[in-house]
């Protein structure tokens, strides 16, 4: 049964976007990368070492990716773009400027430039955590590392003096690049928010939120609130997927089964397993009477979100996430007072991994019920197909492809799957693989168009968020 929306809560719209995945340096080039059903994966350059046949030796004896959805040059800032251009310092977090970048971008697509915000009513909401970046390697070499090596010399060579010893460390600290208060303070999560704040002259909230493949929904679900709680009137959310190492992907094996294959196809029978991408998005939030006042091109609204933690099963050591996942998707439609049978589209997880691909097509089914004649059938997608599975900024690309479907009125297809997944082919399904774009005709005052957005992070936190176009009505 239909409930009825809330008249108490006011509706929250995205009206500036960017993005920086796989080659795609923006929103528009994200979009047709994907009405072209290209996968962007390309070799780890780390492969190229191995022996030819051979896999990679890993610490966990896991399988190791070979591919990945890379950013490649497009891991890179416009100093002169920027609100005080300057260069990086060696040993600074290079992720910093990056975000800086992303926020301004979406900021110009928002139609706002950085002199004439109201930067007081400004808060920022940034799915991030520091991983293998210059910042925390130069801390780790100047000091952990240091010690270690110096440690390992002594157990070699135990004839060797004191002032030997020392003249090494010294040699090999100048080998390193000049380390800075700042540059040790960058590797920090909280330096993120803070220092990009500070360069673009936010003067609102402005805090890291880790949660892991679900980061985008809860900094949105934050920034949302930022609004609602009239903190802000204008709220920036993303999250951030940085360059991965080798060292980081030997480490992440031993909790995420990395396919050994070329590519992803989600919601496939023959899927063993995800490949990694890299990237990020950003979102400008601002209430609907707001963005009608200033006539602010809108692209969604963000009627809800649904977030639900959850800590690994300590038996199994893996995470079970359907009834979280159910849980999710059915607090955020019970957030925006809606039926299941009224989302045309979801923009699923689909993230490779044969289990909780099934699980995830398990609980769809669960949530929207079974094929009837009185509605039509459910679009699926997963984005990840096309660019990856962007870890930490997942959920900040399923959001921007739903987005763009809706601004577009297209149902967006999918990377080629040859062999559908069973429960998607099964008679009473409620739900379809999207093979191919189609206009999204269905669409009115009355029954605008709505996708719904999910994301699991390994450690089994789920979240859900509904998506809605602006049918031109009153606020």
């Amino acid at each position: 049964m239909l409930q009825k929306k809330a008249t108490s809560r006011e509706d929250i719209v995205i009206t500036g976007m960017s993005c920086r995945f796989a080659q795609s340096p923006d929103p528009a080039a994200f979009w047709r990368n994907i009405l072209q059903r290209r996968a962007l994966f390309t070799p780890l350059a780390q492969e190229e070492k191995a022996a030819p046949g051979r896999p990679r030796p890993n610490v966990f004896d896991r399988p190791f990716p070979t591919h990945a959805a890379q950013l490649h040059d497009l891991y890179a800032y416009d100093p002169n773009a920027q609100r005080f251009p300057r260069a990086m310092s060696p040993g600074e977090n290079p992720d910093v400027f990056f975000m800086v970048q992303l926020v301004i971008d979406a900021l110009r697509d928002s139609g706002c430039s950085i002199g004439n915000l109201p930067t007081d009513c400004v808060s920022l909401r940034l799915g991030y955590v520091p991983q293998f970046n210059g910042a925390v390697v130069g801390w780790l070499q100047n000091t952990l590392f240091l010690d270690q090596t110096l440690d390992i010399i002594q157990k070699i060579f135990p004839q060797a003096e004191s002032d030997q010893l020392e003249g090494v460390r010294a040699k090999l600290a100048a080998s390193l690049a000049k380390p800075s208060p700042y540059a040790f303070m960058s590797a920090f999560g909280c330096s993120m928010a803070a220092w990009v704040a500070h360069l673009l002259g936010f003067a609102g909230p402005a805090t890291v939120l880790e949660a892991g493949g679900v980061s985008a929904h809860q900094s949105v679900q934050s920034a949302m609130d930022d609004l609602l709680a009239r903190r802000a009137d204008i709220a920036v959310a993303g999250a951030l997927q940085p360059p991965l190492s080798s060292q980081m992907l030997q480490g992440m094996s031993g909790a995420i089964t990395f396919s050994r294959g070329k590519g992803l196809h989600p919601f496939s029978r023959a899927c063993d397993g995800t490949l990694p991408g890299e990237g990020g998005a950003v979102f400008v939030l601002k209430r609907l009477k707001d963005a009608l006042r200033e006539k602010d091109r809108i692209y969604a609204i963000i009627r809800s979100t649904g977030v639900v933690t959850a800590s690994l099963d300590p038996p199994r050591k893996v995470p079970p996430p359907a009834e979280r996942m159910a849980r999710a998707f059915r607090r955020a439609l019970d957030a925006a007072g809606l039926a299941p049978g009224t989302l045309a589209y979801v923009e699923g997880h689909g993230c490779g991994v044969p289990y909780l691909d099934e699980r995830e097509l398990e609980v769809l089914q669960d949530v929207l019920g079974a094929r009837t004649t009185a509605r039509p059938l459910t679009g699926l997608g997963a984005v990840k197909g096309n660019i990856g599975n962007t870890l930490w900024a997942a959920g900040a690309a399923s959001l921007l492809k739903a987005a763009l479907a809706i601004h577009h009125r297209v149902l967006p297809p999918n990377v080629e799957v040859e062999r559908v997944h069973a429960r998607l082919t099964a008679a009473q399904s409620p739900l379809y693989l999207l093979a191919e774009a189609r206009p999204w005709v269905r669409g009115s005052k009355a029954a605008p168009r709505r996708a719904g957005v999910l994301a699991v992070d390994f450690t089994g936190t789920c979240g859900a968020a509904v998506l809605e176009e602006y049918t031109g009505g009153e606020a």
